[in-house]
This record gives structure tokens, sequence and C-alpha cells, in this order.
């Protein structure tokens, strides 16, 4: 009975771009925790979610930021280029993760979703003139964060609309915790 309820991606209202991707990466049904939280997060619902190691969680938070992205270059007004999505994560590795798996979702629409890690070892220059273009998402450390916006390279006052902080206790335990006040206080 509960799996006939169950809502498909291709009953969530996704872009065609998306679903295309999500074909591509071999998902016929959504996980639990993107059946659950993805049609919570497309009607703007702030989520507190939690689950295990592998279950899905980053497509979960990835695929309705990617689609409010769409929809709002789409059908709002014309607007600059600016990041509109941050997503916070405690290390570079899973940085790295976070990054390729939104990537691989945005493989269809990457020229009108940018996305950029700026967590990686590279040198601050470098990028800064990642930053210069404005990605539309930007998925870094707190304190690589926090480093560009005292920097001035990266502003988000006026534009950031989507917020995802990315297992947010190992965050707190990994010492994080100023950063995070500077930035969401």
């Amino acid at each position: 009975m509960e799996d006939s309820e169950a809502l498909g991606f291709e009953h969530m209202g996704l872009d065609p771009r998306l679903l295309q991707a999500v074909t591509d990466l071999g998902w016929s049904r959504p996980t639990l925790i993107q059946e659950k939280a993805i049609p919570l997060a497309l009607e703007g619902k702030d989520l507190l979610a939690r689950a295990r190691t592998g279950s899905g969680k980053t497509a979960a938070y990835a695929i309705p930021m990617l689609q409010l992205l769409l929809h709002r270059k789409a059908t709002g007004p014309v607007v600059e280029q600016a990041v509109r999505g941050l997503v916070l994560v405690p290390t570079k590795e899973l940085a790295r993760q976070a990054q390729s798996m939104i990537q691989q979702l945005a493989t269809y629409c990457a020229r009108d979703v940018r996305v950029a890690n700026v967590s990686a070892a590279e040198d601050s220059a470098s990028q800064r003139a990642v930053l210069m273009e404005k990605p539309d998402v930007v998925v870094g450390t707190p304190s690589r964060i926090l480093s560009h916006l005292q920097q001035d390279s990266l502003k988000l006052r006026d534009s950031l609309e989507l917020l995802v902080v990315d297992e947010a206790d190992l965050l707190f335990s990994f010492g994080f915790e100023e950063e995070l006040k500077s930035l969401l206080w």
C-alpha cells in the first residue's frame, strides 16, 4: 500500500533536464529521504533531516535547489547573476562530493546553473576568479566561506536565497561553531 503511494521523481514537477540527469544516474525511484524532503523543499519549507550515509541526502537538497533556481531563471524577472545557494560542509572531501553530485544533477542545465567549490586547497586568487563569475551555488567549509566574505570576493547579503548546512552535527564537532555564528548571525 505505502509503495503505491510513493511519489516518483516524475511526479514531483521537476524540470525535464533534472529528470534526465536522475535517469542517467540510474535512479528509478527516490530514496525515503528524497521522497519526503524534495516535495517539502519545493514548497519552500525549511527542513531538518537526518538519514544514514548513502541514503541520498545530497540529492534530497540538491534537486530542489536546482529546481528552484531553474524555475526562478525561467519565470522570474531578469536578475543579475549572483550566488543564490550556499552549501556549508565540514570537510573538503564532503565539499568535493557535494559539488560533484550537484554538477551531475545539473548536467543538462549547466549553462543555466553554475556550481563552485571554494574548499579546495588551491590558492585564493583562483577561487576569487571563480567567485567573480558569480556562480549560482557555492559549496564550501565555513572557514573558507567566511574568508571569502571577509576578503569581499564573495557577496551573499542581497542575493542568498537557499542555505544548506550539510552534516550540521559534524560542523559543530569539527570546531566550526564560531565561523557558523559569524556567517549566520
